[in-house]
């Protein structure tokens, strides 16, 4: 099992960070409104919620250098990530804490899991950078809607079958945009072509495929669109 000391080192984390991602996992685990992870254990909760949204650090940075808090990134300040089906807020929150630069928007439709982040943000003292709206993507990025063509990235884990949420994030999507979807590659075997296709058909060109081999989780790929 992977504690969060390696990942602190694996990842070049701050004291403060570690201490907001143990603070993260503690409240989600410990919710006690409605369960917002299936995970029951701090080493898998570790591991599935941290460890693997961390290691999307590494494509983030790729697309304009947002980790890191130095003064003068006037650019990384503006860079917009939208956390599809957040639930209990992986990737989107391990991110935030892990990128001071980011601005993140925390979207589920789910009651119960839009009130345990919104007591997590405030409880981390990130509410000036982290949002969370609690509505249906489809209404969210529907014509004229806050969240139409606002996002310079959307992340999704565990959001459905790629096809899927390559229809769902697109409409949120800025010019030049880009989706970042956490799968398996056994999933990823079996639901790229039909990714590839909805991509098509929602404006969206096809990337890499990165293996995330900085994950804990074994066979743990983003593919990009």
């Amino acid at each position: 099992m992977t504690a969060l000391p390696a990942l602190a080192s694996r990842f070049a984390l701050t004291p403060d960070q570690v201490a907001a991602l143990d603070r993260y996992i503690t409240l989600v685990l410990g919710w006690r409104r409605g369960r917002v992870t299936g995970l029951r254990s701090r080493d898998d909760a570790v591991e599935t919620l941290v460890g693997d949204a961390l290691a999307l650090l590494d494509v983030v940075a790729g697309v304009d250098g947002v980790q890191g808090s130095g003064a003068g990134d006037g650019a990384l300040e503006r860079l917009r990530l939208l956390d599809l089906g957040s639930g209990g807020g992986a990737p989107g929150l391990p991110l935030a804490i892990a990128a001071p630069r980011l601005s993140v928007t925390l979207l589920d439709s789910v009651r119960k899991k839009c009130d345990f982040l919104t007591a997590a943000v405030d409880e981390l003292g990130m509410a000036d950078r982290v949002a969370v709206v609690c509505a249906r993507s489809e209404s969210f990025a529907a014509p004229g809607a806050q969240g139409r063509e606002a996002f310079d990235l959307v992340t999704a884990r565990a959001v459905g079958a790629l096809a899927e949420v390559v229809e769902l994030a697109a409409p949120a999507l800025a010019t030049g945009g880009r989706l970042l979807a956490l799968k398996t590659g056994v999933a990823l075997e079996s639901e790229r072509a039909a990714g590839d296709a909805a991509a098509g058909v929602c404006g969206l060109t096809p990337g890499a495929v990165v293996p995330l081999s900085a994950s804990p989780l074994a066979d743990s790929v983003c593919v990009a669109f």
